[in-house]
């Protein structure tokens, strides 16, 4: 099988990126595969860094099944070829879905936290005016 230098380097380049974006989802999230604590220490301040890395990778994926289907010329063909490739591909964007979800949770209780701090500011204003 003689394979052209650019799906080489797509290769390289998709397998490369999995494995910096797993270095960085262990790291900032290790209670989601049952750890307690990261198996090594990455600032926070690079957990944005390692979500762009997330999309490049997704794009990169993208580019590489479409030269495949290419490649290929057939739905069916490619379909039975590369299905599993089309399912993680899909994966990406899904799962995204839930961290959104999870900071929106985050953002809700905030929310009612303040929300309950300001009645707690109001009810003791209020009270001190009775007293005075």
């Amino acid at each position: 099988m003689n394979r052209k230098p650019l799906e080489k380097i797509l290769d390289f380049t998709i397998l490369s990126l999995a494995v910096v974006y797993f270095v960085g989802f262990l790291s900032f999230y290790p209670d989601s595969i049952f750890l307690k604590e990261a198996p090594y220490h990455i600032p926070r301040e690079y957990e944005l860094y390692f979500e762009y890395v997330l999309w490049v990778f997704f794009s990169i994926l993208v580019l590489d099944l479409y030269l495949k289907y290419k490649k290929l010329n057939s739905w069916k063909q490619f379909l039975k070829k590369h299905w599993h490739e089309i399912i993680m591909l899909a994966l990406i964007p899904f799962l995204a879905v839930f961290k959104i979800a999870k900071i929106a949770i985050k953002l809700v209780k905030t929310m009612k936290a303040s929300k309950s701090g300001f009645k707690v500011f109001y009810k003791a204003k209020k009270a001190s005016k009775h007293i005075d």
